[in-house]
């Protein structure tokens, strides 16, 4: 295996911080310098491979590991983080809390019946319902497991996809929230793969999720803030995934777009600092598809909100 492929390696095997997560950023960092992966490549990488775990693994800490894998293999050249935006609040963790306290809405139930669009009592058919309502019938849309390669069997178009569901083909786990071009892209663990960012076609949509607070406060977040939500998912465990209409928030048809109106100004600025999960932020996110039922937690995914446009759900 050649540098590049032991660097994807570590990051797609990062244990969960308190198992092991502080040794493995130091490993990962050190094929990704000896790849000849750019710095601040590793550092996003890093950062979006870390799973949930018993601690906050800060920024400090990847940006350490990335400065002593340089001080050993790139002959003392050292990592300068990209600046970031600074938060948009200087108190996140209130301002979290005031949306939370301007809920008019608290439980599943309430949540559903508030949909624009009349959601099924069977989420059998959710997977279905939400292609239909967020994608064009040409769209080329990955869906399968989340380590599955894409190819044409993972990457269809919509139109497909639903005839699929529809006949009572088994919903998979995940999709990409993004439709694809079909044509490989080069990713930043290097080689080629056909669902990764520079792969995206049109930019529709971003991904928000919370880890850290509870599925009733979240509830009460996306109910109350004032974002253009297009749907809410909740994942069959501990989060609802939010997908928010990217063509309300700014103009947005390249990755250096999107780096710039999505990932700095609304991630950095307001989203990460609130509590939202800073690994959601690339096009190519993956999403759980509702849909699909998770035998190992016994629920579904599941349609929780469905709009035909991107708004507020507290209008």
């Amino acid at each position: 295996m050649n540098l590049h492929g032991k660097y994807s390696e570590k990051l797609h095997n990062m244990p969960a911080p308190g198992t092991g997560c502080h040794h493995s950023l130091l490993g990962a960092a050190n094929y990704g310098i000896m790849a000849g992966v750019p710095q601040e490549d590793i550092f996003s990488d890093l950062r979006a491979s870390i799973p949930a775990g018993t601690r906050k693994v800060h920024d400090k800490e990847i940006e350490e590991a990335i400065q002593k894998a340089a001080r050993d293999h790139s002959g003392g050249r050292t990592f300068t983080p990209r600046s970031r935006p600074a938060p948009v609040t200087k108190n996140p963790r209130k301002a979290l809390q005031t949306i939370i306290d301007n809920a008019n809405i608290s439980d599943e139930i309430t949540l559903q019946e508030s949909s624009p669009i009349r959601l099924r009592d069977e989420p059998a058919y959710d997977a279905v319902l939400l292609l239909r309502t967020l994608y064009d019938e040409g769209d080329f849309i990955f869906a399968a497991r989340d380590r599955d390669p894409g190819n044409s069997t993972t990457i269809r178009p919509v139109c497909e996809l639903v005839e699929r569901f529809e006949a009572g083909k088994e919903t998979p786990e995940f999709f990409i929230i993004n439709p694809l071009s079909g044509m490989p892209a080069e990713k930043k663990s290097g080689g080629l793969s056909y669902r990764a960012d520079g792969c995206v076609k049109s930019f529709k949509y971003c991904l928000a999720e919370f880890d850290n607070i509870s599925l009733e406060d979240q509830i009460r977040f996306w109910s109350s803030v004032k974002l253009p939500i297009r749907a809410l998912t909740f994942s069959g465990s501990k989060s609802i995934h939010a997908l928010l209409d990217v063509a309300k928030l700014a103009e947005v048809v390249t990755l250096e777009q999107w780096a710039t109106h999505i990932k700095d100004r609304l991630y950095d600025s307001i989203l990460n600092p609130l509590g939202v999960d800073a690994a959601c932020s690339n096009p190519a996110r993956l999403s759980r598809l509702p849909g699909h039922y998770r035998t190992e937690k016994q629920k579904w995914q599941r349609l929780l909100w469905l709009s035909a446009e991107g708004r507020p759900i507290q209008c």
